[in-house]
């Protein structure tokens, strides 16, 4: 008999789903709260519709998460079968062992080919304590949350102009849209939200935050002429073509700026497409496209990674950790992406463009796949959340004006090196401007 369920969605507090008799087996899953949760809920539905198995969901605010995640897989009994890890935290899980490597469920388990690692982040290299597709295969992708370059397509329609391949086309795409109405570019610069956002620009500048992180050298990197640079863009781009006071936007004004029809261009979240192309949220509805995200010339283009990995604990009983995997295979499935997509899920395959064909909801797949295929992760230590957090004040300063951008460059490579030889990493001293 199939579960009863019960979903209080919308909530700040934690929802879950009302259990109802059980079947074969249940399998509890710990998810975010989320602009993607009602496809991920339709996916539980399908499943439970197709199989034997039932699930429960504890769909927790993204604040509580590593709290939960904690204490659940340090426990003596776990108390999910599946963990949502998120790309900021999901190296301290990976690091910390408490995850069962998929290949000790299920010898013959493997990820198709199609299905993105979002830079090997699906692995982890024990060795070189660092994610590794080659390494053990701990996570599987449940949300492929890149950034894209979202512009107004009746703008560029308007003004003859074409997607920008470069980080100066960007800012003549950009001047050129704006007036008095319109801002040419949005930012997302806030404290907490700055480091992320500054990713893409820094990999597609040639810069980088560690020399070596596959290799296991996390020599820091960050102030180099090619940081400089990239920083320099960041920082004209917000200053030159966009809104005033660009230090205090997150990625909530950037969403509200573009579906007021407030802005020409933003990078954000490809989990941002349903909002701003929905008709009830949006006055822009049917007028935002998507696209790779620039690079410097001569430069490979980059987008950083924010996607989601569910990952299965050691501490649950084997029986669990079966039906867990059963439930992710299923989930990775071509068949069940596009029903993902459909239900406003963000994907986590490259080969679902083919079958799209006109549906308007499957738009943004072409520059998805092009951002995922490049996508990277900025933090792929333990350590990371709390570099995130040290560094974001001194990029933040650079945007208002408090630092130049040498000063927090300089800073924040000081800062790392600190922090990381404090933890007991062997480091050359950090590159300097």
């Amino acid at each position: 008999m199939k579960q009863t369920k019960t979903f209080l969605l919308g909530s700040v507090a934690s929802a879950m789903l009302v259990a109802g008799p059980a079947s074969a087996e249940e399998i509890r899953i710990l998810i975010n709260q989320s602009p993607w949760l009602n496809g991920f809920v339709a996916m539980v539905e399908e499943y439970e519709d197709q199989t034997d198995n039932t699930i429960e969901l504890d769909v927790t605010p993204f604040g509580g998460m590593l709290e939960k995640t904690r204490n659940s897989v340090r426990g003596d009994d776990g108390r999910y079968d599946i963990v949502a890890l998120n790309a900021a935290g999901m190296a301290e899980f990976y690091a910390g062992g408490f995850l069962k490597p998929l290949t000790e469920i299920d010898a013959e388990f493997a990820l198709d080919e199609n299905v993105l690692t979002f830079g090997g982040s699906t692995g982890w290299n024990f060795d070189t304590n660092g994610f590794s597709a080659d390494g053990d295969l701990l996570g599987v992708p449940i949300n492929g949350n890149v950034q894209v370059l979202y512009y107004r397509t009746d703008l560029y329609d308007e003004a003859g102009l074409t997607p920008p391949e470069t980080w100066d086309d960007l800012m003549a795409n950009a001047k050129a849209l704006a007036d008095d109405n319109t801002y040419g570019f949005i930012p997302r610069a806030s404290r907490d939200s700055i480091l992320y956002n500054f990713t893409s620009y820094l990999f597609s500048h040639g810069g980088s935050f560690f020399a070596d992180p596959s290799g296991g050298d996390y020599s820091v990197t960050i102030a180099s002429p090619e940081g400089l640079k990239a920083l320099e863009t960041y920082i004209a781009l917000g200053n030159e073509a966009g809104p005033p006071n660009p230090g205090a936007i997150a990625q909530a004004e950037l969403i509200q700026l573009m579906s007021t029809g407030r802005a020409a261009h933003a990078i954000a979240v490809v989990a941002a497409y349903p909002v701003l192309n929905d008709p009830n949220s949006s006055i822009v509805a049917g007028k935002v496209g998507t696209a790779l995200i620039p690079a410097a010339e001569g430069e490979e283009h980059a987008s950083a990674a924010g996607h989601w990995v569910a990952a299965i604990p050691k501490n649950v009983t084997g029986e669990k950790q079966d039906a867990a995997l059963d439930f992710l295979n299923w989930f990775l499935s071509k068949k069940q992406q596009l029903f993902y997509v459909q239900s406003g899920g963000i994907p986590v395959r490259k080969d679902l463009s083919d079958s799209a064909g006109d549906n308007p909801s499957f738009a943004f797949l072409p520059a998805f796949s092009e951002n995922a295929s490049v996508s990277r992760m900025n933090m792929p230590l333990p350590q990371g959340s709390q570099i995130s957090d040290a560094i974001s004040l001194f990029l933040n300063q650079a945007v208002i004006g408090e630092l130049t951008p040498t000063e927090a460059l300089n800073k924040s490579a000081d800062e790392m090196h600190r922090i990381l030889t404090e933890a007991g990493y062997t480091l050359a001293e950090p590159s300097k401007l």
